[in-house]
Formats: structure tokens, C-alpha cells, sequence
């Protein structure tokens, strides 16, 4: 008897892994259309309550309902809201407005009230890449409850954006504006 050499070996176990590979698994479940109708697979989608505009762009507002341990997403003109996984101390609605596309002001709603203190911060992000002239150095966020104050944001030349992290959530504008270091260093 004739002893076969490895590369003859390792080139029909490649072949026989190779071609049982390309044949269906006989318990796999079917994922082509069915004869039967009705007996195919069932395609589910999510709805939104509140539909885009019919000549197209960003809304004015979303709406998000979300239980304490969802994560959520939601972007209005140039803001976008991130509700991290586990933020939210109980099931809350949250809601995202904005005047027109290219307003650097949102106003964010959360009900019930008692949900707008968040176990770990939320991230606001405003996109800058079209306010002319911003000033990465200066460029902030600054929160509406009561008077304006100063938040604790990040500006982003290479991203293009401003990011804060909130606790809770109220009316919020983007600003450039110099006097926002005097401001802090109590000048």
C-alpha cells in the first residue's frame, strides 16, 4: 500500500470542509418564500408615532418612550440624544423639539417629571458643521432652568460637534461665546 503525501491530504480535507460547507443544513429553518400563503416568515417593523415630513427633511420633534433599562436614540435637526442602557430610573417618555433643521436651540421634555434625574448621564450632541465661523475654543452648550448656565460640554473641531452630559434634561442652545472662561474662572 501506497502512503499519500500531506499536501495530497490537507488538499482533500480542504476540498470535503469546502463542499460540505456550500449544502444547506437540513434542519435550518426555510428562508425563501413559501407556497402556502401565509406559512412564510413574518416581517415586523416598528412604526413611528410621529411620521417624517412629507417634503422630506428632519421634524420638528421625537418621541421616545422608554422603560428604565432601554437605550435610546433620538435626533432632531442638529441634536441628537443619547439615553444610555440603565439610565433611566423608571419608564419615562422623552421628547426632543427643535424650531426648524438648523436651530442651535432643543427643548427636551421628559415625563413624568419624577424620571428627569438619570442614574448615569445622558449625551446631547449638537452638530456644528454648518454654523459659520464656530469657535471650537469657545463653542459650548449652555442649559436653560430657570436663566441660562454653563454645562460641562466638549467641543469637537474634527467631529464638528459639542457634546454634553446631563442628569436632567431641560431646554439647551448651542453657543460660542468668549466670555464663557472668564465666566468659569470667576473673572
Amino acid at each position: 500500500m501506497r502512503n499519500g503525501s500531506l499536501p495530497t491530504a490537507i488538499l482533500i480535507a480542504t476540498l470535503a470542509i469546502f463542499l460540505t460547507g456550500c449544502a444547506r443544513n437540513p434542519v435550518a429553518p426555510t428562508t425563501g418564500a413559501s407556497i402556502a400563503p401565509g406559512a412564510g416568515t413574518t416581517v415586523i417593523g416598528e412604526i413611528p408615532d410621529d411620521a417624517p415630513p412629507a417634503d422630506g427633511g428632519t421634524p420638528g420633534f421625537r418621541t421616545v418612550t422608554l422603560t428604565a433599562t432601554d437605550e435610546g436614540i433620538v435626533n432632531v435637526g442638529r441634536f441628537t440624544l443619547w439615553v444610555r442602557k440603565n439610565s433611566l430610573r423608571m419608564p419615562a417618555t422623552i421628547t426632543l423639539r427643535v424650531e426648524d433643521a438648523e436651530a442651535t436651540e432643543c427643548e427636551i421634555t421628559v415625563s413624568p417629571a419624577e424620571a428627569n434625574d438619570f442614574q448615569q448621564p445622558v449625551i446631547l450632541t449638537a452638530n456644528t458643521s454648518d454654523i459659520a465661523d464656530f469657535d471650537y475654543a469657545t463653542g459650548t452648550l449652555m442649559v436653560f432652568n430657570g436663566n441660562w448656565q454653563w454645562t460641562d460640554a466638549s467641543s469637537h473641531i474634527n467631529q464638528e460637534n459639542v457634546v454634553g452630559h446631563f442628569t436632567s434634561l431641560y431646554k439647551v442652545k448651542v453657543t460660542n461665546d468668549n466670555d464663557k472662561w472668564k465666566n468659569k474662572m470667576g473673572s
